[in-house]
């Protein structure tokens, strides 16, 4: 009964990430106005309002992340680590000089792509899975995200190749993001994060059409690793920030401390020494909390939060 539970669960946001596809891909179609960006911007905008409704009145869990960012130091370790991803991105562009009107359609077209995806994986899928566990939402709603980007790969821009590419490193974008939403207790965090990430789609030069010939044909081996340095990179920043937000000190930091004779065992038990303090300079933000349980739940703060923070906006 269980098992036909989850099937029909997930059988269910496959089909409502069919509809956000086909929802980009007809509205508002061509018929709009033949502006640069505007017809696709509208497209992600109505996509983020119907899953935003569709949120609210769902009564989501991830409602709770529907709020301005808390103001802590996890914040700003997690803002520190996206901060890595988003200059490389736009340090690795190549940063056309273009029209003062034509940047500013991009910047809200850009802001458009982070607002409507992060409406369908971050606050609606990861919404409907966190019934399973924080962590089950995260790498579900990450997997289905990456696998909607195969759409920019059907029909006669079929590569397989860049399409497995896409879908990795966007599982792996999925899982940062969702780290980053959680640990500063807000999804418009993500939603900026998302818009400065697609930074080279507007400022980076049009690739030049190759023959067949000129294309790059990778091995097979070459061909799975491509995407797995960048996409591991993304996971591992985001366990860090989930073990930042628990407050306890992981146990590979633990056994690290020990090596390095930082940490004294006495009576059986863990004692820290004066040296103790130094964990923290290793760990950086992580917080050495001795009593803290393990399977502690994660705290999402109040339901009253949503009503003093106003939403829905």
């Amino acid at each position: 009964m269980a098992g036909m539970r989850n099937l029909r669960l997930w059988t269910s946001l496959i089909s409502v990430s069919v509809f956000a596809l086909l929802v980009l891909r007809h509205v508002p179609g061509t018929w709009l106005i033949e502006v640069r960006f505007a017809n696709s911007t509208v497209g992600y905008v109505v996509l983020g309002l119907i899953f935003y409704v569709a949120v609210y009145f769902l009564g989501s869990q991830s409602l709770e992340y529907f709020r301005f960012p808390r103001f802590h130091f996890k914040t700003g370790v997690a803002l520190l680590l996206a901060s890595v991803f988003v200059i490389r991105e736009i340090s690795n562009s190549d940063n056309l000089r273009l029209d003062p009107w034509i940047v500013v359609r991009g910047l809200v077209y850009l802001l458009a792509i982070g607002f409507g995806e992060e409406m369908v994986s971050r606050a609606f899928v990861f919404g409907v899975l966190h019934k399973f566990g924080i962590m089950r939402a995260i790498f579900g709603s990450s997997a289905l995200f990456g696998l909607m980007h195969v759409n920019l790969y059907v029909g006669s821009d079929w590569d397989p190749w860049s399409a497995y590419w896409h879908v990795v490193g966007a599982f792996g974008f999925g899982v940062f993001a969702c780290a980053l939403m959680i640990v500063t207790r807000s999804i418009w965090i993500a939603v900026i994060f998302h818009t400065l990430s697609n930074w080279g789609i507007i400022f980076d030069k049009a690739l030049p059409n190759l023959s067949e010939e000129e294309k790059w044909i990778p091995s097979l081996w070459q061909g799975l690793v491509l995407p797995v340095p960048g996409t591991v990179m993304m996971v591992g920043f985001a366990m860090v920030l989930l073990w930042i937000n628990r407050g306890e000190v992981p146990h590979w930091l633990h056994r690290l401390a020990y090596k390095w004779k930082l940490i004294e065992k006495a009576h059986g038990a863990a004692s820290y020494s004066s040296k103790a303090t130094q964990v923290h300079h290793l760990c950086g933000a992580f917080v050495c909390a001795k009593d803290q349980r393990r399977d502690e739940p994660e705290y999402l703060g109040p339901p009253q939060a949503l009503a003093s923070n106003g939403f829905p906006f």
